[in-house]
Formats: C-alpha cells, sequence, structure tokens
C-alpha cells in the first residue's frame, strides 16, 4: 500500500495502543497456567495474532468475550508446527516456551524473521537437555524433548528476548535453575518479562540483572483477570507528534510502566519539550526545543521516531546505541539514513551512535517503509516538517504492531499493492 501523508493533518487525542511485548507475554503465561484466565486490552496487531494461533497450537482454547479473550489451558491436542510470523519476540517466547511441552517441534516464521540469527539457542537450549537444530543459525528450527533445570550461561548483547523466553520457560522444569547473563541489553524488557511472570505467581531471585536463580516446579496461576498495559512504544509517536506539530492528549499511558520505550519522556526533558500529566492524560503542546544526546541502547524501537525528532531541532543531536538496529525488521540505521536523506536530512553513523544534523524542516517527496512498522509511522509524523507532505511505500507494514495508526493518521491512499 502507498499512502500520501499531507503536512497539515491535525489529531487532536487519542487512547495508546495496547502494548504487543505485555499482550505476547500474557498469552504464553494465560497457556501456561493451571486456569482460565480473562486478558483484556490484548489489542489486534499481527504479532499478536499469531501467539493467539501459536498458544492454540500449544493446547490452549480462545474464548472470545466481550472485553477481551478467555484462555483455556489444555482444552486441545498440541500441534508441533508452530509459525511465528514475523514476530522477533514471538519465535524468541515459543521455543524455549515450546520446549516445557515436550517432544518434538518444528519453529517457523516468514518475511525478516528468516534474516535474523536465532544460534544463541545453541548456548543454552541442548545445556538444559533440549536438542536444537536451525539452518545454520537461521530459521527453521526444529527442538526436541523436555526442558530440565541447570545452570547456563547467555550473551545478552544481541536481544534480551532470548532471556525472557528462557525465564519463563525454566520455571516449570523439574529442577532448579541459574542464568547468568553478560553484556545485557534492554534491562526493561526483561523487567517487564519478570513483572508478568510475578502476576501469574511465578518467583525468580534477580541479582542486579547478572544472575537469575529459578526455583523449578512452580506453577503458573492465573490472576483471573490480567489488563495488558497501553503501550509506550505505540504512543511515541504521537508524543513526538505532540512536541512539533500540533496539541495533542494521549490517555491510558501507565507513568511508571517497566516498558523501556518509556525513556521518550527523558529525551522530551531533555529537549524542553512543554507537557504536563493530568491524572493518566498525557498533554503535549509544541514549543521551540532544543538539541539532544541520548543513549537508546536499551530502548532500540525509539531510533526512528527520534530521527523524526531530532529533525524538527535546529542542530545536531546524538543517539547511541545503532549497534542494536542490524537485526530489526530492516537495518534500521541504514534504512533511518537513507530513507530520512531522501527528504533531506543529513545523518551520520559513527561507531555507534548516529548524528542527526536538524534544520527544523523537511523536504517532501517518496520514501519507502523497508516494511518495517516503526519506519512507516515516524515517517508518517515527519511529514508534518515538510510543505507539501510525503508519500509513503510498504505503508500496510504498522498492522504489525499498530493496525489502528492509519484510522487516526490523515493520509490519501494512492495505491493497493
Amino acid at each position: 500500500m502507498i499512502v500520501k501523508v499531507p503536512h497539515n493533518f491535525k489529531v487532536s487525542s487519542l487512547e495508546a495502543p495496547a502494548s504487543k511485548s505485555y499482550a505476547q507475554r500474557a498469552l504464553f503465561a494465560a497457556t501456561l497456567a493451571e486456569n482460565p484466565s480473562l486478558l483484556v486490552n490484548l489489542g489486534n496487531s499481527n504479532d499478536v495474532l499469531h501467539i493467539q494461533n501459536i498458544v492454540q497450537q500449544l493446547g490452549a482454547e480462545i474464548e472470545p468475550v466481550s472485553n477481551g479473550i478467555k484462555i483455556h489451558p489444555g482444552k486441545a491436542a498440541i500441534q508441533r508446527k508452530l509459525d511465528c510470523g514475523e514476530s522477533g519476540l514471538g519465535i524468541r517466547l515459543t521455543t524455549s516456551i515450546a520446549s516445557t511441552f515436550g517432544g518434538d517441534f518444528e519453529i517457523i516464521g516468514h518475511g525478516s524473521l528468516t534474516e535474523r540469527p536465532m544460534s544463541d539457542f545453541e548456548t543454552f537450549l541442548p545445556a538444559l537437555q533440549v536438542k536444537f537444530k536451525s539452518d545454520n543459525g537461521y530459521l527453521p528450527l526444529t527442538i526436541s524433548g523436555k526442558i530440565q533445570g541447570g545452570e547456563v550461561t547467555l550473551d545478552g548483547s544481541m536481544s534480551s528476548q532470548f532471556l525472557s523466553g528462557i525465564l519463563m520457560a525454566l520455571p516449570l522444569a523439574d529442577s532448579d535453575s541459574v542464568i547468568t547473563v553478560t553484556n545485557l541489553n534492554s534491562k526493561p524488557y526483561v523487567a517487564m518479562t519478570l513483572s508478568l511472570m510475578s502476576a501469574f505467581g511465578i518467583s525468580v531471585k534477580n541479582d542486579r540483572y547478572q544472575t537469575f536463580s529459578i526455583k523449578g516446579n512452580q506453577t503458573y496461576k492465573s490472576p483471573e483477570t490480567y489488563k495488558v498495559e497501553s503501550d509506550w512504544s505505540g504512543a511515541a509517536f504521537w508524543i513526538v507528534y505532540g512536541c512539533i506539530a500540533n496539541p495533542i492528549m494521549i490517555t491510558g499511558l501507565n507513568q511508571k510502566s517497566s516498558q523501556a520505550d518509556r525513556a521518550i519522556m527523558l529525551v522530551l526533558e531533555m529537549t524542553g519539550a512543554n507537557f504536563q500529566w493530568q491524572n493518566d492524560n498525557l498533554i503535549i503542546q509544541p514549543n521551540n526545543l532544543k538539541p539532544f544526546n541520548f543513549n537508546a541502547t536499551d530502548c532500540p524501537d525509539l531510533f526512528p521516531i527520534l530521527a523524526t525528532l531530532a529533525a524538527s531541532i535546529y542542530g545536531t543531536s546524538k543517539i547511541e546505541g545503532i549497534g542494536r538496529l542490524t537485526h530489526k525488521e530492516s537495518n534500521r540505521s541504514k534504512a533511518i539514513q537513507e530513507e530520512f536523506s531522501k527528504l533531506g536530512l543529513s545523518i551520520e553513523l559513527q561507531e555507534d551512535t548516529m548524528i542527526i544534523n536538524g534544520k527544523g524542516k523537511l523536504k517532501s517527496g517518496a520514501v519507502s517503509s523497508r516494511n518495517d512498522h516503526r519506519m512507516a509511522m515516524s515517517l508518517a509524523i515527519a511529514a508534518t516538517l515538510t510543505e507539501a507532505g510525503i508519500v509513503i511505500s510498504e505503508a500496510e507494514s504498522v498492522n504489525k504492531s499498530y493496525p489502528e495508526f492509519w484510522n487516526i493518521c490523515p493520509h490519501q491512499k494512492i495505491i493497493s499493492e
């Protein structure tokens, strides 16, 4: 799909979408639980829909109800081929969690997921008595056997998602486990996993995010109703819109959330943005902003929208942590540099830092999302900095995380692909 986004569109208020990161974790926890769970505010992103399919393949029955879905674990036969779509988190959770069911599984995915390395599983699953095979470190994956407790070491430099998956699986092992983690990035995402597990009655001893001690033979116990938090990642696009375009009120965000992308508020403070909280309503108004220097190592999903924010500010802004961007839906550092350059923005990539030379405005033009949902939404917000809007191809990529985005953001559909 190709859309044209005008430069002068106005959105005055909206409710933040559901967090797909929390939703995917909640679906798995409910499937592992001994009693049914009502999950509220799951959203309908592609990633979440794929995990709903997977938990059904792992024996859960899903009952639609008026305010969400009810998960009845262990009601159906287990299927042995699991399709994670394009969800990076989904495949890393699925692979470890499926091993708690025992037997053989084939785990597949599509699109950019086929280009993401999965070799980290080889460093810890065999040590936990799970046989693991891949295609030279890539999909498809096969696992065999039931996970056992033990001591393993993980390298957390590429992704914390491997750690989240094994953290959720090991409480169901027959014996105790200790995970030692080196070079851990994205600690807030691990905090999110631990918070979710605690809500389902699972205890993990966390020693400074370096060592995790997990008792075996634990049981996931449903809190009966679990409401998924609203998403700081999806809200970040509209937060920046409020800073650079028009006043906006965003409702439903948890100010004390464990979500990594809540760090967008730190950037707002650095820039001198005009914002205030009224209960859980975030109100933002445009004003003159200052360049910023920010380390996004723990929140790499913010990079695209921070590029839009930096473009709106006259001066040089620096964002550290581009090493985290290689294995996303696109090679995001190069994608940001190349697509924003089409709009006249100068971006330099130096070692681990993105240097953005903002001019306060952008040229109109045609760009590609690179089939990356966060690129598509960041470029849509960037249209407000142009004189005649921009044209975005592969705009349907937003369905991965925020399918409602184009219902909110005014646009003209040029062509459907």
